[in-house]
């Protein structure tokens, strides 16, 4: 149209945003004032006014005012849109050029009061596609310096959004709260093992974990949340997604949670079971290398035989016969576990503030039931076989509870630096040696632990177990264990603070001798000194040859020995070590009922506690 041929008849058009208002003082009120000026001033009669409030101009966005008065320029209710500026109209070149084609369409001109031109003319059109530029690149510009700001700070470890569960915030970084994230640990843990969103929801809820409600729903975000293995992601699932790695502390390692991203199709599918299969998802089979479902079968006497099935090739396999192939690996699971446990438990202990265990009431309520089931058995209430069972039950479980109050006082001297892990696992050996009713019960640790905990066990540590068919016979051919179980392990053993039996040959006949890899010798009288809190040991010289394992060694014949390590770093080749090294041989007085009277200027805040460590030792007395 011809704005100068035709009477205007306008719609006045204004818009604000929050952020407009703050930076240029644009209120409505003052642009419609303007507006209806410019209109009185110019003789151009005003159809109607429409006020978006609070609305951004960029793509996307829904303004209701400015849409309906799209609708009435159809009705031919005015000719001309005025407006105090271009970009109140819009900021997209997309959204413009939209814009114009529907006032072509529709007979209708644009008028910007500050911009200074009008649609009705060629070069109004030219300036205002031009005025539609700037005001784009205006907001790509700050978009980008909106996205470099967020990525700067997500990189400095500011993570945006909700605190989640674990975590706490100082100065706007996160940080590891040490309650919560063992309940996120035990919730990617519990995952690990099979169990669904619902089942772990319904035991923290059971449990009244962090005291709060859980959902399967809030189990599932958990679990995919990367920001728990120190990652973070934004805009996830969109064309715009951005991964940032270790930009916050990581509760679990990358390992676990990979695992749990693995085992996620297979916890779909789980179901509740009321047997515990030693080896679910772990047994892959013989002939076509697929996992193997457990099934059992409760024969008259009420014993449960497992096996594990495959519905493709209809293997059956028994689980016993695997365990025991696997038993020596297990054990070491086992163990390796315990020391772990066992080393991170007083650090856990102190962070949740939990209260030490009464060893002395638990051994009394035993020795009371003892006492009862003895008057049972005189008043007739038992026959002497039910009696003597259970009275070995609860002589076992009050030697039980002595054997743990021994360990607690003992961990509870430890300083538990890295370096102590050895000692614990040297004082273990020990008591064995020492306290022989004590521990003699609890050499297979594997066999007295409950088949949940042995399916805990496998499930942590092993990934899957290949089996083969030789003769017809089921063979254990591999066991991937998860590489979390090497690495750790591995380290923690190059490094000298954990031990593995080897099988060694002592003058004419064989003997399993605990090894240790190299200590510089200053650790070594660490070690002694503080294995001395406890027990006479000693250090003796000694020659071994890796190859023909021949231990030669000089100590005296009541002396025990409980470890031997190289005194120098041996060379590694390719096959292990090769010739005969000297060593330390870790000996204990087998004879010594009493602690030394040591004179050590080496840890004298050890020293100290002597005493306190002797009046704990008179207390535990073992039943015959």
């Amino acid at each position: 149209m011809n704005g100068s041929l035709e009477k205007r008849i306008c719609a006045i058009y204004t818009r604000v945003s929050t952020e407009d208002q703050a930076r240029e003082g644009f209120s409505l009120g003052e642009q419609r004032q303007r507006l209806a000026d410019y209109c009185q001033a110019m003789g151009y009669e005003i159809a109607g006014y429409y006020e978006d409030a609070g609305i951004s101009a960029k793509t996307g966005n829904y303004r209701p005012e400015f849409e309906r008065m799209l609708e009435d320029g159809k009705t031919g209710l005015f000719n001309t849109v005025l407006a105090l500026k271009l970009d109140r109209i819009s900021r997209s070149v997309f959204d413009m050029e939209r814009i114009n084609k529907y006032f072509e369409e529709n007979n209708l001109s644009l008028v910007c009061l500050y911009d200074q031109y009008d649609t009705s003319t060629a070069n109004g059109r030219m300036i205002q596609r031009i005025m539609t530029s700037v005001a784009q690149n205006e907001i790509d510009r700050t978009s980008e310096r909106t996205k470099i700001g967020l990525d700067g700070a997500i990189k400095n470890g500011h993570i945006p959004a909700k605190t989640p569960v674990g975590y706490y915030r100082v100065d706007k970084k996160l940080v590891i709260d040490s309650v919560e994230s063992l309940i996120v640990e035990k919730i990617f843990k519990l995952y690990a093992r099979g169990n669904s969103h619902y089942k772990i929801a319904e035991q923290l809820n059971k449990e009244n974990a962090l005291h709060r409600s859980w959902s399967d729903s809030s189990i599932r975000r958990i679990l995919e949340n990367p920001v728990y293995k120190g990652d973070y992601v934004i805009n996830k699932g969109k064309k715009e997604e951005k991964y940032y790695e270790k930009v916050c502390p990581a509760i679990i390692d990358d390992e676990l949670w990979d695992y749990c991203q693995a085992q996620a199709p297979k916890n779909l599918k789980h179901y509740q079971r009321n047997k515990v299969y030693l080896f679910l998802q772990k047994l892959c089979c013989p002939t076509c290398g697929r996992l193997m479902g457990g099934k059992g079968t409760k024969k008259e006497s009420g014993k449960i035989y497992y096996y594990y099935h495959c519905l493709i090739c209809n293997n059956n396999i028994g689980e016993s016969g695997i365990e025991k192939q696997m038993l020596r690996d297990l054990n070491d699971i086992f163990e390796y576990d315990a020391i772990v446990h066992q080393y991170y438990f007083p650090l856990i202990k102190s962070k949740l503030g939990m209260k030490e265990r009464n060893y002395d009431r638990e051994i009394k309520l035993l020795e009371s039931k003892k006492d009862k089931i003895a008057d049972a058995f005189i008043d007739g209430t038992f026959d002497k076989e039910t009696y003597k069972r259970k009275e070995e039950e609860i002589i076992d479980g009050i030697n039980q509870l002595k054997r743990m109050m021994l360990e607690s006082k003992q961990i509870s001297k430890m300083s538990f630096a890295r370096e102590d892990l050895l000692v614990n696992r040297d004082i273990q050996f020990l008591n064995k040696i020492m306290l022989p009713m004590l521990y003699d019960k609890f050499v297979d640790s594997w066999h007295k632990a409950s088949r949940e905990d042995r399916n805990n066990l496998v499930m942590d540590y092993i990934d899957n177990v290949e089996l083969d068919i030789c003769d017809s016979e089921v063979i254990v051919k591999k066991i991937n264990f998860r590489d979390s179980f090497y690495k750790n392990f591995h380290e923690l053993y190059w490094e000298g603070f954990l031990d593995y039996d080897i099988t060694k040959r002592l003058d004419k006949k064989s003997k399993t001798i605990r090894y240790s890899e190299y200590l510089p010798p200053e650790k070594i009288g660490e070690h002694i000194n503080k294995l001395r809190c406890f027990y006479s040991v000693d250090n003796y010289p000694g020659l071994f040859n890796y190859e023909t394992g021949k231990l030669s060694y000089f100590m005296p014949k009541e002396t025990e020995i409980v470890r031997i390590s190289p005194i120098e770093k041996p060379d590694y080749h390719d096959n292990g070590y090769h010739g005969t090294a000297g060593v330390n041989v870790i000996g204990v007085d087998k004879t010594e009922e009493d602690f030394p009277d040591l004179g050590i200027d080496l840890f004298d805040a050890l020293m100290k506690k002597m005493d306190e460590i002797k009046e704990d030792w008179q207390d535990i007395k073992v039943i015959e």
